[in-house]
Formats: structure tokens, C-alpha cells, sequence
């Protein structure tokens, strides 16, 4: 007897697959496929025997002999289920067989040693399971929408913050352009005063010199006229011409006035640095925006054996007990050296570096060339492939050949590195003010890598997570940085431009 044809049988609301309606004058194939009678194919007769007769599965295509198909399968009401065997109401269900069994089977041979039990009370352990198994999906469907809605709720609240940057962004730099504009204005119209007031003086200076040469004028015609009269006329009256003809000394104006001369002077002072600093402005900003502030590490495989390095990497400090580590090409020995990890053969990126110096300590920060020495006695310079700025409490210099001296007045706190590849420029920054320290040029040539010194014990230098000018973390806007400036541009330019001269 075939459980499956059973188990068709016994759902609620059975349905022929082939046709999909309700199931009539159900036949079960030996493939195990149950179907209406007339939705099998006519059988081929020709040339073949009655009991050959061969039907074909709609749903397999299997072929079945006419003979092997069960007979039909009474159907009663749903939910009412008949023995094939026996043609009885089944109420029994053997869980060693997984069949359905009717008085007749319950008592044959073939089921007496089997755990047989009622059929609702046999379900009742399955429907259980199912219901367990039911309510474990549920609870799982359940949880896996909770964590779907607290993640759209996350993403909302990050796309809702990109809205929100985008809008600062926008009405910042809308502020600046029209703080900028402003201070353009005020400037061309202190100009256009200052050229109107020239050639106000200009004109004042005309018309007195034109007055004074027409007055000369007229006594030369005067005196023209007197040299054609006979000496009779001339000597009657000698006394009061020669008192006219006596000149007075002509002082001749200023044609522009010192007043104007000090206001143009003073405004020249503060134009004059302006394309200077909208130069370094720009490179603030785009050291601020564009530039990568994230992934630098130290690269313990080049650490000198007197470095001692944190376990995460970030940072070092000097020992004078040197340490047993194997030697590499990599590793550096003579001089307190590590490089710091990726090396960039490309595009913009920067580091910030807290730096604490023990007495009489000292440290260098900047890059270095991949092929830099690494064994015996190597130069600090950039001849050598070291770009770098050396601080010390007695001296601080850039390592350019020769050496430029730098009058620094204190030890930064936190020294800012940016590397620019394609336009072959290093500067390092106080990051904390913003203050430059120096700028190197060069032309780069293979990897180009962090580069990290320091002696003397308790001296110690640690990567700081990037901020201000060079933090994507940061607010673009709300921070003391290139954009910042850009607010106060034009006050730096001109910070007396809205104030009258008097």
C-alpha cells in the first residue's frame, strides 16, 4: 500500500496537479503522482496486448503500466480518508510504516509489532512539532524584521545626516561667497574712492597751477608792452613799475596730497599679500576635503631595535635596552627609525602625530623614499630620501641640504604631515594651529612612505585620528580649519576696509 497516494488524499481541499481542480476518480501512479482519471492520456493500442497498455505521468512523464495504477480511490467527504486495500474508513496511523491503516490493516500481520495509535492521536505529536517549529520561524521571521527596521532606521538616520551636511555645506560656503563678495565690494569701492579722490586732487592741482600761469601770463604781457614804450613813458612812472614787475616765489601744490599717498600706500600693503594667501587658503581646503586621514600605521618589520612599538601599532616609544629582533633588509640599525604602513605611489593623503619629547629627547617626522638606507649610518636629508622636519627642545630644522633652520618658539603638540604625490609637495602643520612649519618639493619616484624617528628616554610619538584640516570625521564646516579661514579671508585682507579714513 503506497503512504504517499494516502497522504494526497488525506489533506483538505486535494487538488489535481495536472488539471488543479478538485480531485475526481483520483488514480495514484506507482511513481507516486496523484490525479484525476481523465487527465491521463489515451493509451497507444496499436500493436500492443490489453495488459501492456502503457499510460504516461502528465507530471513525470513517466510511463506506467495500465495495470500497476491503484485502483480508484473513493473519496468521502474532506477530511475522510478510505483503505485502498480494504475500502474501510481509516482511523488508525502506523509510525514505523508512515501509513494509514483501517480496522482490517490494524489487525493484519504486517502491523501487529508496529507502534500503531489512533490517527488524531497520532497527529497530535506532529502538529506540535510543527506548531514548535511554527512558532521558532516566527519568533526568528520576527527578530529578522526588528533587526530590518532598526537597520532602515540607522540608514535613515544616515541618509537624514548626509541631507542635513549637504544643506550646511551649501549655506556655508553660500555665507562665505557672500562674505567674500562683500569684502570684494568694499574693496573695489575703497579703490574707486581713493581714484576719485586722485583726480579730485588732480583737478584742484590743475586749476591752481593754470590760475598761477595765467596770472604769470598777464604780467609778461604787461611787461612785453612796457619794453615797446618810449623811454619818456617808460621812466615817467619807473618807481611803480619796477615794484610790478618784481615776481613773487610760486609755490607750486603737491599734486596728490601725503593724506592720499599714506591711504594708498595702506591699502597697497593689504592687497599685496592677497594671492599669497588665497594660494595657501586653497591648499588648506583641499587638504581639508580631499585628502585621506585614515589607515596609517607603523610598520613593526621596519622598526629599529630600540623602538618599542604598541600593540596596535600607533605608537612608539624609545628604549635605551635594545631589543633581540630578527634582522630584514627591512629593519632599520644606526639611527631610532620605523616607517609607518601603506606606502602611497599616488594621490593625496595625511597623518596627524602627537609628539611627547623626554628630556633632552627629540623626534622626526615627515616621509621617506622606499629605497632609503636602512643599515649603518644614513643622512637626514632629502639628498637621502627624507623629507622631514627634526624637533628638539635646543633646535629644530627641515632636512633639506643643507639643513634650514626653524624658529618654531615651542615644540607642536601634534604635527600635521600632508602628502601630495602628483604635485610633489610634503608640508607639515602644527595641527593644532594650523601654523605651516615648512613645505618640501620635490619630484617622487616610487613608493614614498611615513617616515618616524625618536630617541631619548620617555620620548614617545603617537598617530592621532586626523582632525580640522584633515579629518573626514570632522564637520567640513564647523571647524577651525580652511573653511574657517575662508570666513575670515576678506577680514585678514582688509580689516579696516569698512572703517572711513578720517
Amino acid at each position: 500500500m503506497s503512504s504517499t497516494s494516502s497522504l494526497w488524499a488525506v489533506r483538505e481541499g486535494a487538488a489535481c496537479p495536472a488539471c488543479t481542480g478538485p480531485l475526481e476518480d483520483a488514480v495514484t501512479a506507482t511513481c507516486g503522482h496523484t490525479f484525476c482519471r481523465p487527465c491521463l492520456p489515451v493509451p497507444s493500442q496499436m500493436g500492443a496486448h490489453p495488459s501492456s497498455r502503457v499510460l504516461l505521468c502528465p507530471l513525470c512523464q513517466q510511463k506506467e503500466q495500465q495495470e500497476s495504477l491503484m485502483v480508484p480511490l473513493p473519496l468521502g467527504s474532506l477530511g475522510e480518508t478510505y483503505c485502498e486495500e480494504h475500502g474501510e474508513k481509516i482511523y488508525f496511523f502506523c509510525e514505523n510504516d508512515a501509513e494509514f491503516l483501517c480496522v482490517f490493516c490494524r489487525e493484519g500481520p504486517s502491523h501487529q509489532s508496529h507502534s500503531v495509535g489512533l490517527l488524531e492521536e497520532a497527529i497530535q505529536p506532529y502538529r506540535e512539532r510543527l506548531r514548535s517549529r511554527l512558532e521558532a520561524l516566527s519568533m526568528e521571521r520576527d527578530e529578522i524584521e526588528n533587526i530590518k527596521c532598526r537597520e532602515d532606521q540607522k540608514l535613515q538616520v544616515l541618509l537624514t545626516q548626509i541631507e542635513t551636511k549637504e544643506h550646511q555645506v551649501e549655506a556655508a560656503f553660500e555665507r562665505l561667497q557672500q562674505e567674500l563678495g562683500e569684502q570684494q565690494r568694499l574693496l573695489l569701492a575703497r579703490l574707486r574712492e581713493l581714484e576719485r579722490q586722485i583726480w579730485k586732487e588732480r583737478d584742484e592741482y590743475i586749476k591752481k597751477v593754470s590760475e598761477e600761469v595765467a596770472r604769470l601770463g598777464g604780467h609778461v604781457k604787461g611787461l612785453e608792452e612796457k619794453c615797446q614804450q618810449p623811454a619818456s613813458e617808460l621812466l615817467k612812472d619807473v618807481r611803480a613799475n619796477q615794484s610790478r614787475c618784481e615776481t613773487k616765489t610760486f609755490v607750486s601744490p603737491e599734486a596728490i596730497s601725503l593724506d592720499l599717498v599714506n591711504k594708498i600706500r595702506d591699502l597697497h600693503k593689504k592687497i599685496l599679500p592677497l594671492p599669497e594667501m588665497m594660494r595657501k587658503f586653497s591648499e588648506n581646503l583641499v587638504l581639508h576635503l580631499e585628502t585621506d586621514s585614515e589607515g596609517v600605521t607603523l610598520d613593526p618589520q621596519t622598526a629599529s631595535p630600540s623602538l618599542v612599538l604598541s600593540e596596535d601599532r600607533k605608537s612608539v616609544k624609545y628604549t635605551r635596552q635594545k631589543q633581540n629582533l630578527p634582522d630584514s633588509p627591512l629593519r632599520f640599525k644606526g639611527l631610532p627609525v620605523v616607517l609607518g604602513s601603506p606606502g602611497f605611489s599616488s594621490g593625496r593623503h595625511c597623518w596627524q602625530v602627537e609628539v611627547h619629547l623626554g628630556d633632552g629627547g627629540g623626534c622626526t617626522v615627515g616621509v621617506a623614499r622606499e629605497a632609503v638606507r636602512r643599515k649603518g649610518d644614513m643622512g637626514l636629508s632629502a639628498e637621502e630620501g627624507v623629507w622631514a622636519v627634526i624637533l628638539s627642545h635646543h633646535q629644530c630644522w627641515a632636512s633639506t641640504s643643507p639643513g634650514t633652520d626653524l624658529a618654531l618658539g615651542e615644540i607642536p603638540r601634534r604635527v600635521g604631515v600632508a602628502l601630495d604625490y602628483e604635485a610633489g609637495r610634503v608640508t607639515l602643520l602644527n595641527a593644532e594651529t594650523l601654523a605651516p612649519i615648512f613645505t618640501f618639493t620635490a619630484s617622487f619616484s616610487g613608493k614614498i612612505f611615513p617616515f618616524f624617528a625618536i630617541w631619548k628616554k620617555g620620548s614617545c610619538l603617537t598617530l592621532k585620528r586626523s582632525s580640522g584640516w584633515c579629518s573626514e570625521e570632522s564637520s567640513a564646516l564647523g571647524s577651525s580649519s580652511a573653511p574657517g579661514q575662508l570666513r575670515d579671508l576678506g577680514r585678514l585682507i582688509v580689516p579696516q576696509v569698512r572703517r572711513e579714513d578720517s
